[in-house]
């Protein structure tokens, strides 16, 4: 699991919940101690507002954490202060997609449902600048851009110790054409290779396949080598992306993808269905 600077808020925050909790202490009873309000201690709880190193260090004087986890929060401290590969794209993308990246770039496992699209981890330079360059108006240098950003994610999958993928896809991603034939087949020739590594498994659910509650979403779920580190959805909506960290709320969206998982075909057959879209373009 990779410490980039989102990861590490996320560490952070919930450690120093964590060891709050163990001292027996309240979020009010922290506030007063830091002399500050209780919507300030929240933020740093949930890692809405970053820890300033003096905040630290009453926190830590205070709770009477080893020295071990001293060390470990101070480093966390500066890593959520570092700058990451994805902020010079600051630009191209909304409000709020920081986390996402950061949440991709440090997960573990990556588990993902797919409706129409080839994940954006697995897509190949033509397809996603086909699908980007959908959108009117756009200009060259932000579409390049745009591509070269898509492109820079996928590399997680190239690390000497990448996360474990997931993708379960709707049969109807195989006969979405973005960009012809050509690109169509360059995507299926990689999707093939992505999937014959180790570490990447995609499932196709097939038309004959009867309805599961995952049925017309596309999300992922992100999980974490860390006790301090829960699941995290990303669920994409028509108007706002939402990330959700309620485990209630998260189990719900991993008992769909079970029934989802439970409706596809398994790994090798789901390849051979791709293949066979493959050989169908020529």
């Amino acid at each position: 699991m990779a410490t980039n600077a989102v990861v590490a808020r996320r560490r952070l925050a919930q450690g120093l919940r964590r060891y709050r909790q163990r001292a027996g202490l309240t979020i009010e009873d922290l506030a007063r101690h830091l002399e500050c309000s209780v919507a300030k201690v929240s933020r740093m709880e949930t890692g809405i507002s970053g820890i300033r190193v003096q905040d630290l260090t009453a926190i830590v004087n205070w709770i009477q954490v080893t020295d071990a986890e001293r060390r470990d929060l101070e480093e966390l401290v500066r890593r959520a202060r570092g700058r990451e590969w994805w902020q010079e794209f600051g630009d191209l993308v909304p409000a709020g997609a920081g986390t996402f990246y950061g949440l991709e770039d440090g997960a573990s496992t990556i588990r993902l449902h797919g409706t129409s699209l080839v994940p954006g981890l697995l897509q190949t330079r033509g397809y996603a600048g086909a699908l980007l360059g959908s959108m009117n108006g756009t200009d060259p240098d932000v579409h390049a851009r745009r591509v070269a950003l898509r492109m820079r994610r996928g590399r997680v999958l190239e690390r000497s110790s990448p996360p474990r993928l997931t993708a379960v896809l709707d049969q109807a991603v195989l006969y979405r054409e973005i960009g012809g034939p050509e690109v169509m087949a360059d995507q299926w020739r990689h999707l093939l290779d992505r999937a014959a590594g180790a570490g990447v498994v995609v499932r196709v659910v097939p038309f004959a396949a009867p309805p599961h509650p995952a049925d017309g979403l596309t999300f992922t779920i992100f999980d974490f080598d860390h006790p301090d580190l829960t699941a995290v959805v990303y669920a994409e909506q028509l108007s706002r992306n939402t990330f959700i960290e309620e485990p209630r709320e998260v189990g719900v969206y991993e008992a769909a993808l079970a029934r989802a998982e439970g409706a596809a075909l398994p790994a090798d057959e789901s390849l051979e269905l791709i293949d066979a879209r493959l050989r169908a373009l020529g």
